[in-house]
């Protein structure tokens, strides 16, 4: 009947079938797990693997999940660009493996896309592992740089928000856009750039509070000092690889230069203080900030 409330339960079950869920794994067994179990009825989900050496791809097959199977690690962009062009709903949402999904929230993501077709990206409020709301939107990241690294006098959004930025965390796509990621970012800032290239279509990026799930953050792959060195190496060419993107190669050269000296001096002082962990994250972020201006990747 025209205009009669549906059952919340098939409400759920009809908005979730719009929705085809996309995660990229990467040794990610042990918080598959827990991902794929907080899948809400109805939405097909689809885990793109890239060449765990772990049981990943198994734990998703176990789970009913459709399992893509790269022949090489491609980085988290090329796998979610590999997830969605697999798809075929009107939606996708991308979800990091450490993210806990919630069937109410999805159901509002939905329908805030519904009442934002002008919105390309619609993303949940993120909560940490104890519950704390974590500010995963903003504006533009290099604006974002300028600001205070302490901003806790900033109120929380009561209602959708138009924002610069959406954390790739958790992110829902109208598949009708288009958008994929630039597979230049192996890991990191690739979520920065899919939302200036939202933006420069004249699309919104919107913010729905109301829409809550959780994000453990760090947690897609089991922690070692490797993938620590990893992410750091790679979090530094990507943060010159976007300036130069938004800014030039001038802008870029000169962020290099001065993020050289940064990591240099900080490895010194970490060397110098026996802070082995850090010496390292250092030494790395000076790898590849040096790898960037050879013109090489990460």
């Amino acid at each position: 009947m025209r205009g009669a409330a549906r059952p919340e339960g098939l409400s759920r079950s009809v908005e979730q079938a719009r929705v085809s869920l996309i995660s990229v794994a990467y040794n990610s067994a042990g918080a598959l797990r827990g991902f794929l179990a907080s899948v809400p009825p109805g939405m097909g989900v689809i885990i793109v693997d890239n060449a765990s050496s772990d049981d990943s791809a198994a734990v998703a097959e176990a789970a009913g999940a459709r399992v893509i199977r790269n022949g090489a690690n491609l980085g988290f962009g090329a796998g979610c660009n590999i997830g969605m062009n697999a798809a075929e709903t009107e939606f996708v949402l991308l979800a990091n493996p450490d993210t806990r999904l919630d069937a109410a929230a999805m159901t509002r993501l939905v329908a805030a896309a519904d009442a934002f077709p002008d919105a390309a990206i619609l993303a949940p409020m993120l909560c940490d592992e104890s519950g704390a709301r974590v500010r995963s939107w903003d504006v533009e990241q290099l604006h974002r740089r300028k600001l205070s690294r302490k901003r806790d006098a900033e109120p929380w959004p009561e209602g959708p928000l138009c924002a610069e930025f959406l954390s790739g965390a958790c992110m829902l796509l109208r598949a009708s856009e288009g958008l994929r990621f630039n597979e230049d970012f192996f890991l990191f800032y690739e979520d920065d750039a899919i939302c200036a290239a939202a933006r420069a279509k004249g699309r919104a990026l919107v913010l729905v509070p109301d829409a809550v799930m959780h994000h453990a953050g760090g947690g897609s792959s089991a922690p070692s000092e490797a993938l620590s060195a990893f992410k750091a190496r790679h979090m530094a060419w990507s943060r010159l690889h976007y300036m130069l993107l938004m800014r030039g190669t001038a802008a870029a050269r000169r962020e290099a230069w001065a993020r050289l000296w940064h990591h240099a001096g900080k490895a010194l002082g970490h060397g110098l203080t026996l802070h082995g962990a850090k010496f390292r994250a250092d030494l790395a972020g000076l790898g590849g900030t040096l790898a960037w201006l050879r013109g090489k990747r990460a």
